[in-house]
Parts: structure tokens; C-alpha cells; sequence
């Protein structure tokens, strides 16, 4: 068995925060208010019904195929061959989006705060300490992620402070032009919420496997309402010109003052970005070296930790030339990627498992 170390539910919907919102705070705004407009925070809710979808759809896979991953079960559902095949599509996405959450990560730092630090140096760093949580496994991933979504949650309570500057009638006209909007709005922030299906990866690693489901619709709840909060806060503080803004969180925080003992907050939002995208590239790190060892029937993942950490750091600059590029690929190309690989592909999974009625026995060795 790959993976020995155990974790609750709890432990797991706690993991499943950060991982969803650690980069949703600071792009999904924006680029739901380019087509929503004020009616972005609607955004998030209609997101919930994949959030709770993708839920759903891990679990049941679950039930129906006990102690095993998406690696192994494709394989069973849809034969030997196109099962491998759907498993290294999952292992090659997964290590690009590790590479890719890093670069968004360190284009961040750089840009706002480490301006001349090599953006190189700030991706290789943050890998390798992701990495050596990925070596001790999901239980030190899942403990680390309990001691820091804390850190990762508080700073954004701290944007009450802006209600004096809040504008509430900026929410105004509601749906002046249609559920259309909102709907092409959706798009991307659902994308972020079907990353719950990385869920796959820990729940056969779960001490309290009958708690999973509820613990994991809670974090859904949970993740919604911070969305729709952040939403609301942005969009009264900025208004119709919110949809210009790159990073509206960012602003959000610099407005932030209280007398002449607080000011320029933004420094809260940089440890909060820092604890959350440690907690988000360690997931996806995680499930891309899981996934790899699942895939060749490895006995132990943890030899593969680190050359895997160097190709996801090669796919980090790889195409990506600019900061715009990266924009461009996170607003057009990233959406459409995550629904097929964490909702579509999975959908067809459970729908041909369920109509084959097939199941395996519980007490399976994953690495068989």
C-alpha cells in the first residue's frame, strides 16, 4: 500500500479549503466581473451545485470501488488499456498544475513585494518545501493544512474593516441583463470549486470513511460563502471598475487603515497567499506523485518526490514567457482544462460504473 498514514474528515474538508481558494481569492473576482459585472457574487452560488457534484461523485466512486484512486478504478470501468491512459492524462495535469500554481504563486511575490528576486529562486523554494510535506505523506499534508487554513481565513475577516468605505448600492441593478452573464461568469469559478475531486487521493486514506461526504459538503458551504464574501467586499469597495483590476483582493487590503496603528495590510495578504499556496501546491504535488506511483505499481512514491518537483518546475516556465501569458492561459485555457479532468471525465466514470454495477472487494492493495 502507498500510503499508510491515516487522516479524518475533518482533517480533509479543512485540506479541501485553502486547496479551492488559495488562488481563487485573488483571480476569480475579476474575471467573474468581466462578464457578470455586478452580479459576480452570484457567481459563487451558482458554482456550489458542481462543488457539490463533484462531491458526490467522489464519494460514490468511492463506495463503489473502496481503497482505491481514479488510477486504479479507471482501469476497472473502462478496461486495462484506456484506463491507463485516462491515468497518465490525470498524472501529466496534475504535475503541469503544480508547476503552473507555483509560477502563479511566485508571479505574485515577485511582482508585488520581491520585485528583484529571480522568479526561478521563489518557484524552486516554495517546491521544495511542498516537497518534503509531500514526502511524509497525507497525514503531514492534512495536519499542516488544519494548522494553517487559520492563518489562511483570518486575514480575509479583516476586510470588515472596510465597510465604512463599502458602497452597498454598487450590487444594483440585479440581474439588469439576464441570468446569461452570470451563468458565462460561472464558468471559471466552478472550474476552482470541482477541484474537490481531488478528493480521490485521500479518502482511502481516511480514518472515519462514513464522515467523508458530510465533512466534504460542509467545506463546499464553507468555500462558497468566502467566495461570495470576497465578492461582495471587492465589488463594494471598487464598483463597475472592479472587472479592470488584476488582483481586486490586493487593492482591498492597501485601502485598509485604521487610524495611524494599521496600514498597508497587504502585507497579511502575502502570508495569507503564502500559507494557502503552500497548502494548494502540496494537494495537487501530492496527487501528481500518487498518481505516478499508482500508475507504475510502485511500492513507495517517496524516491519520485523530488525529480517529479524538478519536471513540475520545468512546466512552470515552459510556454509561459510572461505574466500576460499566464493571465491568458488561467482566464481561457485553465477552466476548460480543470471541468474535463475533474468533472466531465469523472462523470462518465461513475455513470459507467453505476449502469456495470460493478464493485470490488473492500479489502483491496492499492498497488496491485
Amino acid at each position: 500500500m502507498l500510503e499508510k498514514g491515516k487522516i479524518s474528515a475533518f482533517q480533509l474538508g479543512v485540506m479541501m479549503y485553502p486547496t479551492v481558494l488559495a488562488t481563487g481569492f485573488l483571480v476569480l473576482p475579476a474575471i467573474a466581473a468581466q462578464s457578470a459585472k455586478n452580479d459576480l457574487w452570484l457567481t459563487g452560488i451558482f458554482a456550489s451545485l458542481i462543488g457539490f457534484l463533484n462531491v458526490y461523485m467522489v464519494t460514490r466512486l468511492h463506495q463503489l470501488y473502496p481503497n482505491q484512486t481514479v488510477i486504479q478504478y479507471s482501469e476497472h470501468i473502462v478496461g486495462k488499456i484506456l484506463g491507463k491512459i485516462i491515468g497518465m492524462a490525470y498524472f501529466l495535469y496534475f504535475l503541469h498544475t503544480t508547476g503552473i500554481i507555483s509560477r502563479e504563486y511566485a508571479e505574485f511575490v515577485k511582482g508585488n513585494f520581491m520585485f528583484k528576486t529571480p522568479l526561478l529562486l521563489i518557484i524552486s523554494s516554495i517546491t521544495l518545501l511542498c516537497a518534503f510535506a509531500v514526502r511524509g505523506g497525507a497525514e503531514l499534508l492534512a495536519r499542516s493544512a488544519v494548522v494553517l487554513t487559520p492563518l489562511f481565513l483570518i486575514p480575509t475577516l479583516i476586510l470588515l474593516l472596510l465597510i465604512p468605505d463599502a458602497d452597498v448600492k454598487n450590487i444594483f441593478p440585479i440581474l439588469s441583463h439576464g441570468i446569461s452573464p452570470v451563468i458565462k461568469g460561472t464558468i471559471t469559478p466552478q472550474a476552482w470549486v470541482s477541484e474537490f475531486f481531488l478528493m480521490t487521493f485521500f479518502l482511502p486514506s481516511l480514518s472515519d470513511p462514513s464522515k467523508g461526504r458530510k465533512w466534504a459538503m460542509i467545506s463546499v458551504c464553507i468555500v462558497i460563502l468566502s467566495m461570495v464574501y470576497v465578492n461582495l467586499i471587492t465589488l463594494f469597495l471598487l464598483g463597475p471598475d472592479l472587472s479592470n483590476k488584476i488582483h481586486p483582493i490586493l487593492i482591498a487590503f492597501r485601502y485598509i487603515k485604521l487610524g495611524n496603528l494599521f496600514e498597508n495590510m497587504e502585507a497579511l495578504l502575502l502570508a495569507m497567499w503564502i500559507v494557502g499556496n503552500f497548502v494548494k501546491i502540496g494537494v495537487f504535488y501530492y496527487a501528481a506523485v500518487f498518481s505516478f506511483g499508482q500508475l507504475f505499481r510502485l511500492s513507495d512514491y517517496r524516491f519520485v518526490v523530488f525529480p517529479l518537483g524538478l519536471f513540475s518546475i520545468v512546466f512552470s516556465m515552459w510556454g509561459l514567457p510572461n505574466f500576460s501569458k499566464l493571465n491568458s492561459y488561467l482566464k481561457n485555457a485553465a477552466p476548460f482544462e480543470i471541468t474535463v479532468i475533474m468533472t466531465l471525465i469523472p462523470l462518465l466514470l461513475l455513470i459507467m460504473a453505476v449502469l456495470r454495477k460493478r464493485k470490488v472487494p473492500s479489502k483491496v492493495d492499492p498497488t496491485s
